[in-house]
């Protein structure tokens, strides 16, 4: 089976393309010498006209408010002989509004697609609401990582549940004593605030930094 997937990918930094290449390289079959068959190819999504030097598997190339790129890419797709499509689904990545560009793409292929989706709002817009069941509508099966997820996918989208396949994140598999990591590292008895994944500005992360002084002075604890 020769797949084709749609998402952004290394050197980019974006957390959904470190789990794109991933899971490209955990699907793709390798030879003898440990190099990829050519077995499934990468259209990846460019930000603010940026350009990036992309590895061998990366076949095109999709300007992110470009609509006219989004077009290019299904014609390569459509032609390339694939048997599947593989859509990494996060808001902000596509262009348009709420990322409605990537839905002409997805009228116009012509086989199966599969779509994960990486973020379901509990309280979209109206056109964020719009684009994701378009999505889901044109999906063969959805991809998420939560069973809340399906609870949104159901509840707010009116997705059909037999759509939905559930798949955990990967993680590593690591054991651990919490009690004992928290005193090694100094962390036993205080309340931390995490964040995880890439800083980005969008996030409010310095709006908990600029708080973080008065709520200390009530919570000396926290960290």
């Amino acid at each position: 089976m020769k797949l084709a997937l749609i998402a952004t990918y290394p050197p980019r930094e974006c957390g959904i393309g470190t789990f794109s290449i991933n899971l490209f390289n955990s699907m793709m079959v390798k030879n003898g010498n440990g190099e990829l068959k050519d077995e499934g190819f990468v259209v990846a999504l460019n930000d603010n006209d940026l350009t990036y030097e992309y590895p061998k598997e990366v076949k095109q190339t999709i300007r992110q408010e470009y609509q006219e790129d989004y077009l290019k890419a299904v014609k390569y797709i459509n032609l390339s002989g694939a048997d599947i499509c593989i859509l990494e689904h996060e808001f902000g990545i596509y262009g348009g509004q709420n990322g409605v560009y990537i839905l002409p793409l997805l009228y116009r292929l012509e086989i199966p697609i599969v779509v994960t989706l990486h973020t379901i709002l509990e309280t979209p817009s109206y056109n964020e609401k719009i684009v994701l069941q378009q999505i889901c509508k044109m999906a063969c099966k959805i991809v998420v990582m939560s069973h809340k997820a399906i609870e949104f996918l159901t509840g707010i989208y009116q997705v059909p549940k037999e759509k939905i396949v559930f798949i955990e994140h990967g993680v590593p598999d690591i054991h651990f004593d919490s009690e004992k990591v928290k005193k090694e590292i100094k962390l036993y008895e205080k309340k931390v605030l995490l964040t995880f994944g890439f800083i980005g500005r969008n996030k409010g992360i310095e709006t908990v930094i600029k708080a973080l002084l008065r709520v200390i002075e009530k919570h000396p604890e926290v960290i």
